[in-house]
């Protein structure tokens, strides 16, 4: 006898989801400024929020970009797509993208968001995005892994600006959501 696994509206809703933070991922790959061989992107912005509304399962968000990304949709920056991202720079920021949404998913609580909790999961996402992206450079430029996390050193300001911008949106968010449910 087999079972007919029904979808529910909210599980579908969910999977939507999902795949839209998948596109702004891509968005953010396309909001680019080079500033040597790794470009400042939106990218984290977008898995800053994701991960802070979502939760943990953000990370299925970030799988879906890069699996597009690797079946030969343009939505890495600079419109790389395929393989070819393993072979570039950004190969370590980006193979970490579903860990650094999920590490900011953890930093989610319902029913009260707490903007302090969410900063700090954020800082410890961008630690750990900056030692991914700095071994993917030691493999594909032959830095050594001093001289590679030197070059995260210009992100710092831009990655704390979309921290703060992220966290300011998710508390903005979560404060109408709130005062809706009072009406």
């Amino acid at each position: 006898m087999s079972q007919n696994p029904e979808i529910s509206m909210s599980q579908m809703l969910g999977v939507v989801r999902l795949a839209i933070w998948g596109a702004m991922m891509a968005l953010g790959a396309w909001i680019s400024f080079p500033v040597g061989p790794v470009p400042i992107t939106m990218q984290t912005y977008f898995l800053f929020v994701a991960g802070f509304v979502e939760g943990p399962r953000a990370a299925w968000a970030a799988g879906l970009y890069l699996l597009a990304g690797l079946l030969g949709l343009p939505v890495f920056t600079g419109a790389v797509a395929g393989p070819a991202l393993m072979l570039g720079p950004t190969v370590g920021y980006a193979l970490s993208f579903p860990l650094i949404a999920a590490i900011c998913g953890l930093g989610r609580r319902k029913p009260v968001q707490s903007p302090a909790r969410l900063f700090l999961f954020g800082l410890i996402a961008i630690a750990v995005l900056y030692l991914c992206g700095s071994i993917g450079l030691t493999f594909t430029r032959g830095l050594s892994l001093t001289s590679a996390i030197g070059v995260n050193l210009v992100f710092i300001p831009g990655d704390l600006i979309k921290l703060s911008a992220a966290v300011a949106v998710v508390m903005g968010l979560a404060y109408k959501r709130k005062r809706f449910a009072q009406v």
